[in-house]
């Protein structure tokens, strides 16, 4: 069970961690999305006080390497990465581009698996999610858990091309789900729309 964005912490985590004791629940997890909550996180890691944590890491967004990543493999505790993709915005730079070369060394064979198979490959990430509304981008990401992973120079390679390409170091400027906004903020007021008509 997880604090999701850290919201309340110091009353949800206790609670949780009493449920724990009691045996209600196996492991006590927070949460968030955003680099300005790794401080709060790695807070929280360091006290011992969850069993998991999940934050943003990606080839683009790097910062949980600072400290949160190492205070999590210290204190093993595990570590759930959202946002690999950068909510579609890593896939909208490489759009149209081929795959370098050397992505066979570690079996990655698309843009997706490239990404998913950088933020696996360090040592503290237990597990990676990604979501999607598209069942072949699913099939797609999966096939990221297939081949070896790329070692420490391998990595520093990746990041290497990618600062090659144009747009890259901008992706934070970028619009979530670039091409799609219309449609996902649509659905979101259409939901909220829905739910106030509930409540009335």
């Amino acid at each position: 069970m997880q604090c999701h964005s850290i919201t309340n912490a110091p009353v949800v985590i206790p609670l949780m961690k009493a449920w724990k004791q009691e045996g209600l629940i196996r492991h006590v997890g927070v949460t968030h999305h955003e680099s300005a909550a790794h401080h709060q996180l790695t807070v929280i890691v360091e006290r011992g006080d969850v069993d998991f944590v999940q934050t943003n890491y990606s080839i683009f967004n790097r910062d949980a390497e600072r400290r949160l990543l190492p205070a999590a493999a210290d204190k093993g505790v595990g570590v759930l990465i959202n946002l690999p993709l950068e909510k579609a915005r890593l896939m909208k730079v490489v759009e149209g581009r081929a795959l370098p070369d050397f992505a066979q060394e570690f079996g990655a064979t698309t843009w997706a698996q490239f990404f998913l198979k950088w933020v696996m490959a360090h040592p503290a990430v237990t597990s990676v999610l990604c979501g999607t509304s598209n069942p072949d981008h699913m099939s797609d990401n999966v096939q990221a858990m297939t081949g070896p992973l790329p070692d420490e120079r391998m990595l520093a390679r990746m990041v290497a091309h990618m600062e090659t390409i144009p747009g890259f170091d901008s992706i934070g400027t970028m619009p979530w789900y670039p091409g799609k906004e219309k449609m996902y903020s649509g659905l979101i007021r259409e939901a909220q729309a829905n739910a106030a008509k509930r409540l009335k």
